[in-house]
């Protein structure tokens, strides 16, 4: 370990709440006198990976993007696929015996598990903050924090070992308990004191620090044993000095770390060395020590200790808790694939032959993969299966065919581009690659496919296709359906408008690694936490039906402010709900899939931002195509009856009704316009909050309406009805419920909301 000098253990504060812990740590950060000049923190849900320094005041150095574990919340055992939360320590600088693909060429292993997830039983290892072969790609990993190649040769010089490492759910910088905080930041610090004084005066006290019970389980062996132990030596030394240097304080999710250098004297020993005490506030409300850490350090500051010329005895010596590397949670993971593969195949040879033991012979495949498991270094780009532990790839979408030659489909509908984009926060990088910039007014254009450019597209190549989908054209209303839906979905995206956006979704999509609307809202919450995502253009290249939905390729343009353009294709899933196309699976791809057929882009109408809007994006092909005929020029999609639009609202109300009753909240609060009015609340976040506030306590269990009537008003509808309400607790009430409802996206939003008892 390169050995920590008394600079890189001076002083700032990282502070966080100290409290019983949950499934998810939000970690405040406050500026105080304790902890290190620098560290770094990490925030899951925003995939954010800082480097802070405190040399008055607290500032942030450097913020990159990093990618977690694929699962949420803390992590709790070995193989859960999620990233621990606490406080941790760099143990190394590691270079040797890195897969690229995996980790890139260096690598900070941590000292998980620490005493505190000890005692709260928490099992895994190999935790490493390390680099990439690839792009990092949001909640990729096993549970390692993984930074991008470039990123992390840029932090090398920055981190050292020994370096405080916060990994946290959410990491805000500030909190309302500051003065709590630096109180129990005094208590520790006081306590490290004493617990050293007592030491140097072979005091019954000193025991008075410890949690026997705690300490006991960390350091794996009775807390009588180690009584007993250090009784002995009081009673054979004449005198004990124990100074202490550089004493610092950090808390966790609920317990605090208290670290020093260690100056340890005595007649026959002298010995240094940096120490981490962790301590947990007992039943009594005194901090006590749970565990410990010690990592032996020549000894610099002791060079006129005098001794008696007696051999120091090995009990009187204490024990270096560095252990060796263990192997990262990605490598145990694939070796125990590629092992279970290994044991399957030689279980079905021994059903079919007896007696035949069989040698396990990998297949080229599984033969990359334990290229993976291996130690030794791999160049970047030998193995495709060169991932994190082999992990299941989520299912693909359904087969695109190609399309016909003669049908009208859906062809290319770009979606324009404002000339400008507005501010953006940091990328989503892919599959997410997200965006920002205020939206373009665009109005999507349908058309079906020239037959002549259709003969002259090159033939996809064949695929199994679902016997429904087979040559079975999407219709121009469904057509115009899907860009409406599209559209609306970009746009909300664009705007950073999180409810809106997830509107659009199924309750149980996944998009990439993420499963479930909960996932994805709270990875977008992350990204686009400070501002609007980016610039985000949408091409929709092809789509066809697929079971009981359709599945749609699209084109996908995105650029965040100070990033490069990147370009790609979203395989999207849409399937009917409530009758609505929601999103249940998305995944985004570099390349364009190949069992879509080329076909000529069918230009957007759009309102541009300004005269040098940018022309629309459009889907790769392979030859220009050529100037589309006035027969095959971009016609409207057809308009909706009244009746078709009375049945959108009356469907709109009932998924409403039904997100209410359910109690999502966010479901619920999607339904309503961002400035949304009901009662004395003004804005849909407002709304929103009221009722996540009321339905901890009292979650609604029924909700029904009666007597319902549906009007047009203007451009939108009114809503009429007899509402009966009851809440879980036993409430209930009567009343009448009148909506407002206005078109937004491709359907409605409710802007105001009255209710009268009745």
């Amino acid at each position: 370990m390169k050995r920590l000098g008394r600079a890189a253990l001076l002083a700032s504060l990282l502070l966080l709440p100290c409290r019983p812990a949950a499934g998810e740590w939000a970690a405040d950060i406050v500026d105080m006198e304790w902890s290190p000049s620098r560290f770094v923190a990490v925030d899951k849900k925003a995939q954010s990976f800082a480097l802070l320094s405190r040399q008055s005041p607290l500032r942030v150095l450097e913020a990159i993007p990093c990618a977690t574990g694929q699962e949420l919340g803390d992590k709790f055992k070995e193989g859960d696929l999620k990233t621990p939360e606490g406080v941790y320590f760099i143990t190394r600088r590691k270079t040797a015996g890195l897969n690229y693909e995996l980790y890139g060429d260096l690598a900070f292993p941590l000292n998980f598990p620490n005493p505190a997830d000890v005692v709260r039983r928490k099992s895994g290892h190999g935790i490493w903050i390390h680099g990439r072969g690839h792009s990092i790609i949001p909640y990729e990993t096993q549970g390692c924090v993984a930074l991008s190649t470039p990123d992390i040769h840029r932090m090398d010089t920055e981190l050292a070992e020994g370096m405080p490492v916060v990994i946290a759910d959410e990491v805000r910088i500030g909190g309302p308990e500051a003065a709590k905080l630096r109180s129990e930041a005094t208590e520790v610090v006081e306590a490290t004191k004493g617990w050293a004084k007592a030491w140097e005066n072979r005091s019954d006290a000193f025991f008075n620090y410890h949690d026997p019970e705690k300490f006991a389980l960390t350091e794996g062996k009775s807390f009588v044993s180690f009584k007993s132990h250090k009784e002995r030596l009081f009673k054979s030394l004449p005198w004990i000095k124990v100074d202490l240097s550089e004493v610092r304080a950090i808390p966790g999710p609920d317990y605090w770390v208290t670290y020093f250098v260690q100056l340890y004297r005595s007649p026959t020993l002298a010995s240094q060395g940096l120490k981490r005490l962790y301590w947990q506030r007992g039943a009594d409300g005194r901090f006590r020590i749970i565990g410990m850490e010690y990592e032996e350090m020549p000894v610099t500051l002791a060079a006129n200790t005098v001794t008696s010329g007696r051999k120091p005895s090995p009990d009187e010596v204490e024990t270096d808790t560095r252990k060796p590397d263990a192997p990262s949670e990605e490598e145990v993971q694939v070796r125990q694939l590629v092992d279970a593969q290994h044991a399957a195949m030689e279980r079905v040879a021994q059903k079919a032959f007896a007696t035949l033991n069989l040698k396990p012979q990998p297949t080229p495949e599984d033969q990359a993969i334990m290229e993976v498991a291996a130690t030794g270094a791999v160049k970047p780009g030998v193995s495709p299966f060169a991932t994190d532990a082999a992990r299941p790839a989520p299912p693909a979408p359904a087969s695109l065919p190609p399309v016909p030659a003669a049908a009208p489909t859906l062809s290319a509908v770009p979606v324009a581009q404002p000339a400008k984009a507005a501010p953006a926060a940091a990328p989503e990088s892919a599959p997410e690659k997200a965006t920002a910039s205020a939206p373009a007014v665009a109005s999507v254009q349908v058309a079906a496919v020239s037959p002549a450019k259709a003969e002259s597209a090159p033939a996809a190549p064949p695929v199994a296709a679902p016997a429904k989908a087979a040559g079975a054209p999407v219709s121009p209303a469904k057509a115009g359906e899907i860009a409406s839906v599209m559209e609306g979905w970009r746009a909300a995206w664009e705007r950073g408008d999180i409810n809106a956006y997830m509107a659009f979704y199924a309750d149980g999509a996944r998009q990439g690694n993420l499963r479930g609307k909960d996932a994805i809202r709270r990875q977008k919450e992350g990204v686009w936490r400070g501002g609007s995502p980016g610039r985000v253009g949408i091409t929709v290249v092809s789509a066809s039906p697929s079971g009981e939905g359709f599945a749609v390729v699209c084109a996908e343009d995105y650029q965040a402010k100070g990033r490069r353009e990147s370009k790609g294709f979203k395989n999207i899933t849409l399937v009917a709900s409530g009758g609505r196309l929601l999103i249940a699976q998305e995944r985004w791809t570099r390349n364009k899939p190949e069992d879509v057929a080329d076909v000529a882009p069918v230009q957007v109408a759009a309102t541009p931002a300004s005269p040098a809007a940018p022309a629309p994006v459009q889907a790769a092909a392979s030859e220009p195509a050529p100037a589309p005929s006035p027969a095959a020029a971009p016609t409207p999609p057809p308009a909706r009856s009244k009746a078709e639009r009375s049945a959108q609202v009356a469907s709109m109300l009932e998924a409403w009704r039904v997100a209410w009753e359910k109690g999502k909240v966010d479901d619920y609060a999607g339904f309503y316009a961002a400035d949304a009015v009901q009662g004395d609340r003004r804005g849909r976040q407002s709304i929103r909050d009221q009722k996540a506030g009321l339905w901890k306590d009292k979650a609604p269990s029924q909700v029904t309406f009666s007597d319902v009537k549906i009007a047009p008003r203007k451009d939108g509808f009114v809503v009429t009805c007899v509402q009966d309400y009851q809440s879980r607790d036993g409430g209930r009430d009567r009343g009448l419920k009148t909506l407002y409802l206005a078109p937004s996206g491709n359907g409605f939003a409710i802007v105001e909301e009255k209710w009268s008892r009745l």
